[in-house]
């Protein structure tokens, strides 16, 4: 007898569905704003004023439970916090944390600006610890993420070299010095989405964006968004590429910050109004590794066992008796898919679909 035939705690006699329904999540039904109210804090209202930053802006969910991951924001050379501040109002009213931080100096490079960085991850902390705050034990402190516009960008890419327990980098038409980047300096393992613009003059694609994209580790999930005719500051505005910007950033965000696998397909197709586009999320194979949704149904089955998948690779499964002998076997991906069990007789039989064993009776 197989040995998987010891795992029936995986086992029930009814329907089965694992995890949440992804059928409503597509990038069409991202709004701007989501479902979500949201207030500010400032440092005026009792917030940490970290050393390596000047300035700060958190934008907060009010009406959805947490706690919620965050993202931490730094603008680019020579420009203000509010140059990213839009960021803020969309991706809390979604159900993230942002936070929006501004430069000691405008002037600041990207090393620098990866430090204000993770000194503001230090501040959410210790505003999850803050009795007085609105957010007060309500930031998942294992869920933080980081970006930025421009230097800020590339210093978002520098800061994950420096805390590889960060979620993901959101790195908007990223700036660092060119003779610094090379595989060494960028060999992270965070999840990285780069937007890039098609007519960027300041950050052009061919000597940022694609050059690091191209040396950030293979074995890193990474995508490269180019928006067509997008300038350098396409990133800094959620409803750029008519809300394009907001629907992508807030999908990978959902993925790999959040947790949520039901974003995941969304990264993988070309999204509209760009003029390139290129991932390597498919080698990961997520959505297997991280199983969705799989149901089967009638049970008891007369002759014919319909399966509902969302796998989105192709799967194999096989039928088999209680004394583990292989019956009848296939191939599934994402669809609906029945199977002939006319030539079964009356009894219990198990179906295994990877690494899922569940049972059903033939009448």
């Amino acid at each position: 007898m197989r040995n998987w035939l010891y795992s029936l705690l995986f086992i029930t006699s009814c329907n089965f569905v694992f995890s949440q329904n992804c059928d409503s999540v597509s990038l069409e039904n991202i709004s701007n704003p989501g479902p979500y109210n949201y207030e500010v804090i400032l440092e005026s209202d009792g917030m940490r004023n970290g050393p390596n930053y000047y300035g700060a802006t958190l934008y907060y969910p009010t009406d959805s439970d947490g706690p919620f991951a965050s993202l931490v924001l730094v603008p680019g050379y020579v420009s203000p916090e509010y140059t990213v501040s839009l960021w803020g109002p969309f991706l809390a009213s979604h159900g993230i944390i942002v936070m929006t931080i501004g430069t000691n100096s405008l002037t600041d490079l990207p090393q620098d600006r990866a430090i204000a960085l993770l000194d503001a991850i230090q501040t959410l902390q210790e505003e999850n610890n803050r009795e007085n705050s609105p957010v007060y034990q309500n930031i998942d402190l294992d869920k933080f993420s980081v970006g930025g516009h421009s230097m800020g960008g590339g210093g978002a890419q520098i800061a994950a070299t420096l805390n590889t327990d960060l979620k993901s980098v959101i790195s908007l038409t990223p700036w660092i010095q060119p003779w610094l980047v090379n595989s060494d300096y960028l060999n992270h393992s965070v999840p990285l989405l780069i937007i890039s613009g098609e007519n960027d003059s300041t950050a052009s694609p061919d000597e940022h964006a694609n050059v690091h994209y191209q040396y950030t580790p293979n074995s890193t999930p990474k995508a490269l968004y180019e928006v067509q005719n997008g300038s350098h500051s396409v990133g800094n505005y959620p409803t750029s590429a008519n809300n394009y910007m907001g629907k992508i950033v807030l999908a990978w965000l959902s993925n790999f910050l959040i947790g949520d696998e039901c974003y995941y397909p969304l990264l993988l197709e070309t999204p509209e109004f760009a003029s390139e586009y290129v991932n390597n999320l498919e080698s990961f194979n997520l959505i297997e590794e991280n199983f969705i949704d799989i149901s089967f149904y009638p049970n008891p089955v007369v002759d014919i066992l319909t399966i509902k998948s969302d796998y989105v690779h192709q799967v194999s499964y096989e039928v088999i008796n209680s004394l583990g002998q292989q019956l009848l076997d296939g191939y599934i991906a994402q669809g609906i898919y029945e199977i002939d069990l006319s030539s079964l007789k009356s009894g219990m039989y198990y179906i295994i679909i990877k690494e899922n064993i569940f049972k059903f009776l033939k009448n």
